[in-house]
């Protein structure tokens, strides 16, 4: 009996482990069952971790908690003045995962390097039936042979947003994890892995490069252009392959621009680079959001200190863009800054801002010390992309920053500590 109840103890460890592995199916979940399942897995990995914690807690401290947690408790200080408090209850409830997850990860459960491989084995997947999903639903291929001329000037993003159903699809945030998923594989195409797993990596990362062009995100293809680059260049050892990498890069892009003036496959790509290229600016790049951002910031300057209170600024920002500014958008009804660090401001002022701008700086910081390429890059993404979308007050966005962002600070922080 007693053998059994040590057996059943054993396996009811292993519950967090188990759930956080079936979240890493994330990019196809939907809401419910993401809610569900990460409910499950922040009360079973505290509930049964409390003792490890507060050991823990003794040993480290709360720094790499309040690093990493202090602007989120800004945020819960923030309900106390906002005008629509069951709006701001129902927003800190969604975003629990900014407190849980580094008290989780840094404090209570240490993720196996084999599961850490499953997850991403599993994330990738995910990543490739979300594309493969949509270039059976929007034709896709059909359209490419029939309209070749038209097929990247056509907009998918509307549709692919608008095609809700199963999942709230989101264009941006497909093509965010799309890009983070490259990471890992070109983190793996530069081990000593099988050439024929290799090709098939450099495949799948074609795959989501093209696939983010169509969705049309584009301050996410443009992190593609930067990060991939990036990233093989640091990741390169000698200077003779880092030199012959530039050189490709070089050579890759004049062929581009050659084949885009010559050829008609070519030129399937030049007037959506000629436009860019030729009206660049803050209002092509940011587009919508541009207008939007504007009303946010001048609400922002009239309470820049403390913010409205979370909860406060889908209300406020509509009203005042519809009212006030009279901007009208016919595929919006209602308004948010698109913005994480202008969102945080609305809510909890400069002292938000602050606590999450010094997060981030802090832990690229710690990310370049410890050379850790891919906490590095995925830090870089996450910091630029908070500029045109508001990641943090969706599940997908919440879970999959905390959970990257905690891992590999508890990953890197015990080394620095040598704890």
């Amino acid at each position: 009996m007693r053998a059994l109840n040590l057996d059943l103890v054993k396996k009811t460890e292993k519950l967090p482990y188990l759930l956080l592995f079936l979240l890493s199916f994330f990019p196809i979940l939907n809401i419910k069952t993401l809610s569900i399942l990460s409910l499950l897995f922040f009360s079973s990995a505290i509930f049964l971790n409390l003792k490890k914690i507060q050991n823990n807690i003794n040993k480290i401290g709360y720094k790499p908690l309040l690093i990493n947690s202090l602007f989120y408790l800004i945020l819960v200080v923030s309900m106390s003045y906002s005008p629509l408090k069951s709006t701001g209850i129902d927003f800190l409830l969604r975003q629990i995962g900014l407190l849980l997850m580094p008290i989780i990860l840094i404090y209570a459960i240490k993720i196996p390097e084999k599961l850490l491989k499953n997850m991403t084995i599993v994330f990738i997947g995910s990543n490739i039936l979300v594309v493969i999903y949509f270039i059976i639903k929007l034709n896709l291929i059909q359209d490419l042979i029939s309209q070749p001329s038209t097929f990247f000037n056509t907009s998918y993003f509307i549709e692919i947003s608008n095609n809700l159903g199963y999942k709230d699809w989101h264009a941006t945030y497909i093509a965010l994890n799309n890009l983070l998923a490259c990471v890992f594989l070109l983190n793996y195409t530069t081990k000593p892995k099988p050439l024929k797993k290799k090709a098939l990596a450099i495949f799948i990362i074609v795959l989501f490069l093209a696939f983010s062009l169509i969705l049309n995100s584009r301050i996410i293809f443009l992190l593609n252009l930067l990060i991939i680059p990036f990233f093989l260049f640091f990741k390169i050892k000698t200077v003779k392959f880092k030199i012959i990498m530039v050189i490709s890069m070089l050579l890759l892009f004049f062929t581009l621009f050659k084949v885009s003036n010559n050829n008609k496959l070519g030129r399937i790509f030049e007037h959506p680079i000629q436009y860019y290229v030729s009206n660049f600016s803050a209002k092509t790049i940011l587009g919508v959001r541009y207008q939007v951002q504007e009303c946010s910031v001048e609400l922002i300057s009239r309470s820049p200190i403390l913010g409205y209170g979370i909860g406060y600024e889908k209300k406020l920002l509509t009203d005042y863009c519809f009212e006030v500014k009279n901007f009208q958008n016919k595929y919006l009804k209602s308004y948010t800054s698109h913005n994480v660090y202008l969102s945080i401001m609305f809510s909890a002022g400069i002292f938000g801002l602050l606590a999450l701008v010094y997060m981030l700086f802090n832990n690229l910081i710690l990310g370049i010390m410890q050379r850790d390429l891919i906490y590095v890059s995925f830090l870089i993404i996450f910091i630029i992309a908070f500029l045109t979308e508001n990641y943090l007050i969706r599940l997908n966005g919440i879970l999959l920053f905390a959970f990257l962002n905690s891992y590999f600070y508890q990953k890197n922080y015990i080394k620095i500590e040598k704890i």
